[in-house]
């Protein structure tokens, strides 16, 4: 049996560097700094120095002026400064490819990074260090990336679980294929472990389940690599006919999509396979089943030389001064028998690849894809295939036929640790283990680096890997920076309250220091992701209170009275003076700094005793909304609206059945829409 959904899980954005990341630095206030020409704005990026190093260093600062003011309604709107910064944080990132028939999960730490910003506005305005985010080698197609934008693993995450891969879901591959998955680590709570759990079909009908590789320690926002292929699953039996595989918590719990992989054990004549890596920074393999042939350029200086005196026609006055072959091949996909449109469409994902891999008996051969143009739909395709010109990326001066052989030893050579990280529990607290954050090669035999100066994050999985030790001066469950609380409502409505009652937003706490960060602002970050979690229907059918119609509690202030309102989102209220609205919740009101003005859609507010106070409702033209105002419990008013053309009206709010009046201190106003 597959292993049951893992849920209470939140899940944590990132800002994908393959696309557009931007930030707006605040103006500067007009009112204090009304002459703008000396403003000058910059944006420090900081990142890490290396792979999970504890401290960050400035990447670069980037110089900007504010955009000319624009004026709206009278009035000059200052829009700050826009930086760009996904290209600078890309080149602090690195594709890593599987090693050659890699049989272990390991990890990947250079896929993403943390990053701050510092914003500094001269003279002497502004110097704000900001909480840190973090940036990841990926990216989404435009068309994708404008609903998501940074939200993708927060919004599509949590119901997709997706493995970092666009390829269809059931895959039918060789025997002897290489197989990569990879999945992002942006989920709170963090597994203790991750398992790979593989569920496989025999001919027979029987299916076994079974962990076949664990891997543990893994931090926040890294990349799990997990090999898939049969021969690192150890599936190698000829009555296997599909497998399914996930990964797994320490409990079982699956915290994954199910991918599901056929065998196919046909023979056929041609036969090649390529890894390329996608768009999440993954590497997917594509097995091609066409004709191929292979091609050789070769290039040729000479010069020419003075024939001496005497020499016959076996003299050549041409002398070669350099040779250089370039090979590439040209293959096709063969065609494909099921999932045709699906896969061709899945080939735009190899013309976008900045990586392209040849699996040989050599090892992998990197390659350049030559072609520039793709047929990826047609209405009426018939039976489907491509091909693809490659070059290889390296030259040949000579010529040989050896077969593979393993490579000779070298100058014996180890690694050693550099700096520290804090091995963090689920919540971000420190265990009271510590590691070194990266490894540097050195020599044995005088134990001096390897120049050039070689090094790699020491991640889980790496064969070099240097295990965690505990660390007595590090009290366990401490954090530097422990998240602030957060109390706050949610956003859905007790919706199971009795007839004649009133559901209200139950409100979300999440305690100070439930989460740690080793970066300001990461804890932060968590405790947010939690509240995003816990505000649901279901929460608010639990937690939320019931509000009698008529009457409620509320602690009003001396010299206010009090506002609700059952339908929040579709009214607001406002104040009028002579010139204009100066208080309130509606549309009109937002952008402006003022007492009592508040978001449109809040709801329980405490305003001053005044009169010439007003509602406005927003319906849809041709709706019928009944709308109700209690006092103290007290109907005061009823009237029924009648959306015309318009999608909005508006009413004065003290009036009705006793005429006119002004509210006293510590009324308490209910305005009840009911939709007709």
């Amino acid at each position: 049996m597959i292993d049951f959904e893992k849920t209470g899980l939140s899940w944590l954005d990132v800002d994908m560097v393959r696309n557009e990341v931007q930030h707006i630095v605040q103006a500067a206030d007009p009112a204090t700094y009304p002459e703008r020409a000396g403003l000058r704005y910059y944006l420090d990026v900081e990142v890490p120095e290396y792979p999970q190093a504890s401290e960050f260093i400035k990447l670069i600062r980037l110089e900007g002026r504010e955009k000319p003011a624009k004026v709206s309604d009278g009035a000059q709107i200052f829009e700050g400064c826009t930086f760009r910064i996904e290209s600078m944080l890309s080149g602090k990132m690195n594709l890593v490819k599987p090693e050659k028939s890699q049989a272990y999960m390991s990890v990947i730490a250079s896929l993403t990074t943390p990053y701050q910003l510092r914003e500094i506005i001269e003279p002497a305005i502004k110097n704000q260090l900001l909480n840190s985010r973090v940036a990841m080698r990926a990216g989404l197609a435009l068309r994708n990336f404008v609903s998501y934008e940074h939200r993708f693993f927060s919004r599509f995450q949590p119901s997709a679980m997706q493995f970092l891969t666009w390829q269809p879901k059931e895959k039918l591959i060789s025997p002897i294929q290489e197989e990569y998955l990879y999945f992002l680590m942006n989920m709170s709570p963090l597994p203790a472990q991750i398992n790979l759990r593989v569920r496989v079909t025999y001919s027979n009908g029987v299916r076994s389940v079974f962990t076949k590789k664990s891997i543990q320690g893994v931090l926040s926002f890294q990349v799990v690599c997990s090999p898939v292929g049969p021969i690192a699953l150890g599936l190698t039996a000829a009555d296997i006919v599909k497998y399914e595989v996930w990964l797994s918590d320490e409990n079982l719990l699956r915290f994954t999509q199910v991918r599901t992989f056929n065998i196919d054990r046909k023979k056929y004549p041609y036969q090649r396979f390529v890894l390329f890596s996608n768009s999440f920074g993954g590497f997917d393999t594509l097995r091609l089943l066409g004709k191929s042939t292979e091609e050789s350029d070769v290039t040729k200086n000479t010069a020419v030389k003075e024939r001496e005196t005497g020499k016959g026609l076996d003299y050549s006055e041409l002398a070669v001064i350099s040779v250089q072959e370039n090979s590439g091949v040209e293959v096709s996909t063969g065609f494909f028998d099921r999932n045709q449109e699906v896969y061709l469409n899945y080939m735009r994902e190899l013309m976008l690849s900045e990586c392209v891999l040849e699996d040989t008996p050599w090892g992998y051969e990197a390659l350049n894809l030559i072609n520039d143009n793709i047929k990826y739909r047609d209405d009426d395709p018939g039976l489907i295939e491509r091909s693809f010109q490659f070059r290889r990326t390296y030259s040949d001066i000579n010529f040989s036929t050896l077969a593979p052989v393993a490579a000779l030893p070298s100058r014996p050579t180890a690694w050693r640790g550099v700096g520290n990280v804090y091995l963090l529990d689920a919540y971000g607290k420190r265990t009271g283990l510590v590691k070194p954050a990266g490894l540097r090669k050195y020599f044995t035999d005088n134990g001096f680096d390897v120049v050039p100066l070689t090094q790699k994050p020491n991640v889980e999985g790496d064969k070099d890997y240097i295990a965690p030790s505990p660390d007595p001066g590090v009290i366990k469950g401490s954090t530097p920076f422990p998240n602030a609380a957060i109390t706050r409502k949610g956003t859905f409505v007790k919706s199971n309250c009795a007839v004649g009652e009133d559901g209200m937003e139950a409100v979300i706490t999440v305690p100070a220091g439930t989460f740690g960060g080793e970066k300001l602002g990461l804890s932060d970050a968590l405790a947010e992701a939690e509240w995003k979690r816990l505000n649901t229907q279901d929460y608010a059918n639990t937690y939320g209170s019931c509000a009698v119609a008529q009457n409620y509690a509320w602690n009003v202030p001396a010299g206010k009275f009090h506002y609700r309102s059952n339908m929040p989102a579709k009214i607001g209220v406002y104040h009028l003076t002579e010139s204009g609205a100066d208080k309130g919740n509606i549309q009109a009101l937002q952008g402006q700094t003022a007492p009592y003005i508040f978001p449109t859609g809040s709801n329980d507010l405490d305003f001053p005793v005044e009169s010439n106070w007003y509602y406005y409702i927003y319906g849809n033209a041709g709706q019928t909304i009944k709308v109700e105002i209690y006092k103290n419990g007290v109907l005061h008013k009823s009237e029924t609206i009648v959306f015309a053309n318009t999608e909005a009206a508006n009413a004065f709010m003290f009036d009705g059945s006793l005429g006119i009046y002004t509210p006293v201190s510590t009324d308490r106003f209910l305005i009840k829409l009911t939709i007709l």
